[in-house]
């Protein structure tokens, strides 16, 4: 099959925004990964199996489920990612529109709305003539994630001998807020949904509730406790509630039949009591309870969504802002947040179809067809994830879904952009980073290390002309990287113009901080200074690496392809590509193991470092 490329061609019209042109040109499904390590992998594997002694390896060993630690517990199901009585709550996140808000949901069938800051906990449960049960206490209950919905299929004693209960639940993709439709069949008479719902008050984990980043698991982390119900005050309506906090006020629209009451947040896990309770008029610490009638392909829609006039997005976290410093002239004040007016219960139905099919269509963006069902079901899950990083407000690519949702610059979010044909997203990504590159003078000298930073670096030579990012990263250079691919996506002349000055003012600061020259012809290359996703757990004390060089020699290249165009020399680009590759092949790569070596030693007897890792594998392929 042959991958068509898209070249410059000045006064052609670029391609249309939906489809990058790449994929349109392809008869069969084809996905350009922009997180190339899954390629990589994949490559590196068929390497090793091709010739597995050039690499020292003497024998494969698969990762199957009777030789690891932790066996995978969920399986890929078509499109789906499915496990049948899975443990966990909250592990799974849906989101909705393009802004911070998401829904944690999980293998149980809870959900938390998180603002950011805990929005509240929807909890639902059944009432039939022989009992009531929570539904994450069920006595069967098969979860599928189906990339942008949570689907479950509940079975339990309390349906009848052959109940089945399906629940289906999204995030609006047209506001803040979860949808949940309930549908029932050969379930015994007088069956009821129940669902309570409260808790919202606005706290923020360590990183916003990551896996893995609080002090207890997130399972535990997200489930209601009775306090966090004070200060919320509820109003109950005829078929809808809200619910009022300092962090937002939640409309929620119930079925036209439900019955709706307030109960005592400190009988959360009571639900017979709960239900029971003598009723106050208003509880020190209120939860919204409602039942409705559940009858055979009659389905039942829950609605919960934030309402709002125009007010500011979440602030970042202190632990976000702590990794780039302010600078003079650059505003770091939140976005701001406009959301829709508030939903009719009438339009509820067509509101789960339409966002339904939004998330079907994000899906189905780009598909791949192998023999690999993991990988197939993947690609959907990160066509939803690559919508997830894209923040409306802010008009850029976050640095993070979950945790790192602020507008750091960085690694691998700006590529999904084209590779999915949101070509106008990534021009806006790229233009509001190059207006905040530093353009001050260039200093006349580098100043030393800092004992501050185990003379690792010096802020004051880092933050100088034109640096991007103003963090203690060199996010320059996959920055540079996706803007050079992004021109080669969609031609875009005009934008390369308008870039030119910021290449320029990046590859003299690439050049004046990491360029390292060896031997007697003063070859180039290229120190890798936190440049790539795995850097915080790499060191090289200022030698030349594979994987930094390979970038900065493509970027010349790419530069000396661009200068013609806009009306500048090629030819110094050039030739520094040039120098780098000879530096390349001449002082890093290994005959005898027919791989690039990891680095090259600034220092001492600058030995090479032969043990290259996956990244400057992938890289020096790109």
């Amino acid at each position: 099959m042959r991958i068509l490329d898209c070249q410059f061609r000045p006064g052609s019209p670029r391609p249309a925004s939906s489809v990058p042109c790449i994929l349109s040109r392809l008869k069969i499904p084809r996905f350009i990964f922009a997180v190339t390590g899954l390629v990589a992998l994949a490559l590196l594997k068929l390497t090793i199996t091709a010739g597995g002694q050039a690499l020292g390896a003497r024998k494969i060993f698969p990762n199957l489920t009777d030789n690891i630690e932790r066996p995978l517990r969920y399986r890929p199901d078509g499109a789906d990612f499915v496990i049948e009585n899975g443990r966990e709550f909250f592990n799974r996140s849906l989101y909705g529109g393009n802004t911070a808000f998401r829904v944690d949901g999980g293998d149980k069938p809870e959900f938390l709305l998180y603002l950011p800051g805990r929005g509240g906990n929807l909890r639902l449960g059944i009432r039939s003539s022989t009992g009531t049960k929570w539904l994450h206490e069920a006595g069967n209950i098969v979860t599928r994630y189906r990339p942008g919905e949570l689907l479950y299929e509940i079975r339990d004693p309390l349906l009848s001998d052959r109940g089945v209960l399906r629940i289906a639940v999204l995030a609006y993709d047209q506001t803040e807020g979860m949808i949940v439709r309930a549908e029932s069949t050969d379930t015994s008479p007088g069956l009821e949904l129940i669902w309570a719902y409260g808790g919202a008050n606005g706290q923020r984990g360590a990183r916003d509730g990551d896996i893995g980043t609080e002090r207890v698991p997130i399972s535990e982390y997200f489930q209601l406790q009775p306090e966090f119900c004070r200060d919320n005050t509820c109003e109950l309506t005829p078929g809808s509630f809200t619910l009022h906090a300092k962090s937002a006020t939640i409309l929620g629209l119930a079925p036209a039949a439900a019955t709706l009451a307030l109960a005592d947040a400190i009988h959360w896990n009571d639900l017979n009591t709960l239900l029971n309770a003598p009723a106050k008029s208003s509880p020190v610490l209120p939860v919204i309870v409602g039942r409705a009638p559940l009858r055979a392909g009659q389905p039942l829609l829950l609605s919960l969504q934030r309402i709002a006039s125009d007010s500011l997005a979440a602030e970042e976290l202190a632990t976000y802002r702590e990794v780039s410093a302010d600078r003079a002239g650059i505003k770091r004040d939140p976005a701001k947040l406009s959301l829709p007016p508030v939903f009719n219960p009438a339009d509820l139905p067509r509101l789960f179809e339409e966002t339904e099919q939004h998330f079907t269509t994000l899906r189905n963006r780009v598909t791949v067809d192998t023999p690999d069902p993991f990988l197939n079901a993947a690609v959907g899950a990160l066509n939803v994830a690559a919508d997830a990083v894209w923040d409306a407000p802010e008009n850029a690519i976050m640095h993070g879904a979950i945790a790192w949702r602020t507008k750091l610059l960085g690694w691998r979010g700006p590529y999904l952009l084209d590779a999915l044909g949101w070509h106008e997203r990534a021009r806006a990504h790229l233009i509001y980073w190059a207006g905040r590159q530093n353009t001050d003078p260039i200093p006349d000298n580098l100043p030393p290390p800092e004992e501050g930073s185990n003379l690792a670096r010096r802020e004051s030579a880092l933050h100088s002309n034109g640096d991007l990012s103003n963090s203690h990263y060199d996010m320059n250079l996959v920055y540079i990287d996706a803007l050079f691919r992004h021109l080669r996506w969609t031609g875009d002349l005009e934008l390369a113009k308008k870039m030119w000055p910021v290449v320029e003012r990046h590859l003299a600061w690439e050049r004046r901080l990491f360029r390292r020259e060896f031997g007697p012809e003063k070859l180039p290359l290229y120190e890798a200074y936190a440049v790539i996703w795995a850097s915080d757990d790499l060191q090289y004390s200022g030698g030349g690496t594979a994987h930094a060089s390979a970038y900065n020699y493509w970027h010349n290249k790419m530069a000396a392809r661009i200068a013609p165009l806009v009306g500048a020399d090629p030819a110094p680009y050039l030739r520094e590509a040039e120098f780098i590759a000879r530096a390349m092949r001449e002082l890093l790569w290994l005959p005898d193991r027919g791989m690039f070596a990891e680095s090259k030693d600034w220092l001492g007897l600058q030995r090479v470092h032969p043990s290259a890792a996956l990244w400057t594998f992938y890289h020096t392929m790109d």
